[in-house]
């Protein structure tokens, strides 16, 4: 399997997966907390991801989103929970 990532740091990640030399659909969830997020909008993406993936990612995603990294940047967050507690 070959995955193949484009990531414009002021725009859209692309991100395309080929299983020998087909290619396979997939979710995109990008977790890049860095400067810029502000808090409410860092819930509105956490919300979509974890609402868009399988079961299966959406464990690894809840694990993952726990204390992401670059966290310290996000505006507004004023130490609430990294997820929400009704998910």
């Amino acid at each position: 399997m070959t995955t193949v990532i484009v990531r414009d740091p002021d725009g859209p990640t692309s991100v395309w997966v080929f299983l020998g030399s087909e290619p396979v659909e997939v979710a995109e969830s990008c977790i890049d907390v860095g400067a810029g997020w502000d808090w409410d909008d860092w819930c509105e993406h956490r919300d979509e991801m974890l609402a868009g993936a399988s079961p299966a990612a959406r464990e690894s995603l809840l694990t993952l989103l726990d204390g992401p990294p670059g966290g310290v940047y996000v505006e507004g967050r004023d130490d609430r929970p990294w997820l929400d507690p009704a998910a």
